[in-house]
């Protein structure tokens, strides 16, 4: 068997010691007919992430690829640590999960492979994952069921909530380049299925191959995510990506804007909506 890897796990881990062990088992517990490797980049954590890589990186050295930052590099460069290890991914395919979440079928990398080696017309394609809330039995909604529907458009991803969760996205490290703005927004993964699609259609496998753990120290959990930073936020992604496809999809990224532009007035005085617009204008001069 060939040692170059067929797909990359891209795995992005910050403070993630309770979580790490589980993503690292779903990843090594993967039954393939091909080699691959896990890129697990660790942001200079402090509360035991990395030791726990290294732990696996010992047990498993043919697939562990391991980034071990002394410095913290989100907050030098916001986009810089996916740049870093996707640069780092040597196979055709990249599978991305960051260290919170986890797969929960071996099967998972065979079936997205299978499915993208038969259609080369889809750049990516992405499955259900079920929300589960941290420290309870409470479920919330499944990711990715959008009914009978399986193929995807880039208009699709242009959408008020992401298409799928990025635990289940799979796509040809061919299919995306990371323009200079990614760093500066805040939804990246809405962002990177926005450019993957570009480049083809997304499919969908219909199964529940994966677990998105809701926790307080999340992502979603902090303040970018929440209220009129959220929806600036999402002004800001629509921006730019508008511009970044020559306003190819301007109808559809202008309905997204007017919808959280909405929301902002809804809570914002005259004034506080003037500071909004001031602030858009010196970064979208467009705008």
């Amino acid at each position: 068997m060939s040692h170059q890897p067929v797909v990359s796990i891209v795995c992005l881990a910050y403070q993630h010691a309770p979580y790490i062990r589980q993503a690292l088992d779903g990843f090594v517990m993967q039954q393939t007919s091909f080699p691959f490797e896990v890129v697990v980049h660790d942001d200079a954590s402090t509360d035991g992430t990395a030791a726990v890589i290294r732990e696996y990186t010992v047990r498993f050295p043919e697939i562990l690829k391991p980034i071990l930052q002394s410095e913290n590099q989100f907050s030098q460069e916001p986009g810089r640590v996916t740049r870093i290890a996707i640069s780092a991914a040597k196979g055709k395919y990249i599978a991305y999960c960051e260290g919170d979440d986890y797969w929960t079928d071996p099967l998972k990398l065979q079936k997205q492979v299978d499915l993208l080696e038969s259609d080369p017309a889809a750049s990516g394609c992405f499955h259900f994952v079920q929300q589960v809330y941290d420290h309870s039995e409470t479920i919330g909604r499944l990711f990715g069921d959008h009914g009978p529907k399986r193929r995807f458009t880039v208009t699709d991803t242009i959408s008020e909530r992401a298409l799928f969760h990025p635990a289940s996205f799979m796509f040809r490290r061919s299919a995306l380049h990371l323009p200079k703005w990614y760093g500066s927004i805040k939804s990246g993964d809405m962002a990177m299925f926005t450019l993957v699609a570009n480049e083809g259609y997304l499919a969908c496998i219909p199964d529940t191959m994966a677990v998105y753990r809701k926790h307080d120290r999340g992502i979603t959990s902090t303040s970018a995510h929440l209220g009129n930073p959220y929806h600036l936020n999402r002004i800001h992604l629509w921006l730019y990506v508008d511009r970044h496809f020559r306003y190819k999809y301007h109808a559809k990224c202008v309905e997204l804007m007017r919808h959280h532009w909405r929301h902002i007035c809804t809570v914002c005085t005259p004034w506080a909506r003037l500071r909004h617009l001031f602030k858009l204008a010196r970064i979208h001069p467009a705008w």
